[in-house]
C-alpha cells in the first residue's frame, strides 16, 4: 500500500473506526488508542486486507473490534464474554437526557450484542459487512442483533413509559 493510498483510507475511515471504538469502550482515550493501533496495523501489514473478503471499512472495523475486545478482556478478566446474556435491568428514567440514557442502555449490552447493534444502527453496515467485520456467520449476526434489540426494548421500557406519561400530561393541559 502506497502512502497516498494509506492516507486516503485513513481519511475515509478514521471517523467510523473512532466512533465504533468510542461506543464500544465509552472512553475517548481508549478509543483513540484503538483507532491509532488499527491504522498502524494496516500500515505495518497491509497484506492482511483481502478485498475479496469484504470492503476496507469492514476490515478496519473488524480490527478495531478485536482491539476493543482485547481491552474488554483486560478490564474484565473474570467475566466471561457471553453472547447469550440477557440484560433486562430497566433504566431509572427519572433523570438524564434521552440520548444519554440510550447510550447507557447500549453500553450495558453484552459486548457481542453491543458491537452488532453499533455496527448495524450507528455505522449502518449490512449484515454481510458486519459478519465480515466480526468474523461470524450472517445468522449469528442476526441472532446477536435480535437479542440486542430485545434487550434494549426491555431496558428502555421505563423511558418509553415516562415519555408516554409526559405526552398525556401535556395533552390534558
Amino acid at each position: 500500500m502506497t502512502e497516498p493510498e494509506f492516507r486516503a483510507v485513513f481519511h475515509e475511515h478514521k471517523d467510523a473506526v473512532y466512533r465504533f471504538a468510542l461506543r464500544m469502550t465509552r472512553s475517548a482515550p481508549v478509543a483513540e488508542d484503538i483507532a491509532q493501533e488499527c491504522f498502524l496495523s494496516l500500515l505495518r501489514l497491509p497484506e492482511r486486507y483481502d478485498s475479496t473478503r469484504g470492503v476496507m471499512r469492514a476490515f478496519l472495523l473488524g480490527v478495531a473490534r478485536n482491539l476493543a475486545l482485547k481491552q474488554w478482556n483486560l478490564e474484565h478478566r473474570w467475566h466471561p464474554l457471553d453472547e447469550e446474556s440477557l440484560v433486562a435491568r430497566p433504566l431509572d428514567a427519572t433523570e438524564g437526557e434521552m440520548a444519554d440514557l440510550v447510550a447507557e442502555a447500549v453500553h450495558s449490552l453484552p459486548p457481542l450484542q453491543r458491537e452488532a447493534l453499533i455496527l448495524a444502527e450507528y455505522e449502518e453496515m449490512s449484515l454481510e459487512e458486519i459478519a465480515c467485520a466480526v468474523e461470524a456467520e450472517v445468522g449469528t449476526v442476526k441472532a446477536r442483533l435480535h437479542r440486542a434489540r430485545e434487550n434494549l426494548r426491555r431496558i428502555l421500557t421505563p423511558l418509553r413509559e415516562r415519555n408516554e406519561r409526559r405526552s398525556k400530561a401535556e395533552w390534558n393541559r
